[in-house]
């Protein structure tokens, strides 16, 4: 009798201890990366700038490699228009565009874009996406360096504007199609930005991690050198 209830005791100490075990749950890490904020930070003329606030996102389509004509063409519709001049853009293709705009130390909008056949794409409410969804891989990464001009490059854009300072562009900062440009889309031929990380998180979310140094122009073509760049951010790169 002493026996048993000895085993009996020695039993339950042994459930106890393992129910009291930490469990090991494959979805803590996706819930740990969940919570984490989104983040941009970067440095110019050695003062570091943050920005934590992750407060609106965008998407959009543009046409791509646009060039000008002296009518309008029938049955199409232009990207730009300025006196009797009509810009269009390749008539099976679109630009896609994802962006993201965070506050902090400054204002800074970052986007993601690349070029798609139409067979590629499918139509929403407001615009066409990937039919395969949005992806991206590890690794180097291009610029765009005539975002919402031409459109015939395509990768990454940002740009950074505050108060206080001048607003810096990543692409040429001239928008009107009719004046002409100092620059040229060579202009981050010695930049980079590189995705560490792209990770799927579970069925709508994806992780984001990069690290960036390129070249920030301002509206009259000055030069300033961003460094130090890190982008943390966890997004669907989906609009519907």
């Amino acid at each position: 009798m002493k026996l048993f209830f000895l085993m009996t005791v020695v039993g339950l100490f042994f459930f106890s201890c393992k129910k009291n075990q930490t469990e090991v749950n494959p979805d803590d890490n996706i819930k740990e990366n969940l919570s984490l904020s989104d983040s941009i930070s970067y440095t110019i003329n050695g003062i570091k700038y943050i920005c934590n606030d992750q407060y609106a996102n965008g998407f959009s389509n543009k046409q791509v490699n646009i060039k000008p004509y002296s009518q309008e063409l029938p049955n199409r519709d232009y990207a730009y228009s300025s006196g009797n001049t009509w810009w269009y853009g390749e008539k099976d293709s679109l630009l896609v565009e994802y962006n993201y705009q965070f506050s902090g130390d400054a204002f800074v909008k970052i986007g993601f874009t690349k070029k798609y056949n139409i067979a590629k794409l499918q139509e929403g409410s407001i615009g066409y996406e990937p039919i395969n969804g949005f992806q991206l891989a590890t690794g180097p990464q291009q610029f765009i360096t005539d975002y919402a001009r031409e459109n015939k490059t395509s990768g990454i854009f940002l740009s950074i504007s505050s108060q206080t300072e001048e607003s810096l562009f990543s692409y040429i900062p001239t928008r009107s199609m009719t004046k002409p440009v100092q620059l040229n889309n060579n202009i981050q031929d010695d930049s980079k930005f590189t995705i560490l990380k792209f990770e799927k998180l579970d069925g709508r979310f994806f992780l984001l991690e990069a690290e960036f140094e390129l070249n920030g122009y301002t509206e009259n073509n000055k030069k300033y050198r961003i460094k130090d760049g890190f982008i943390r951010l966890i997004t669907t790169f989906k609009h519907f």
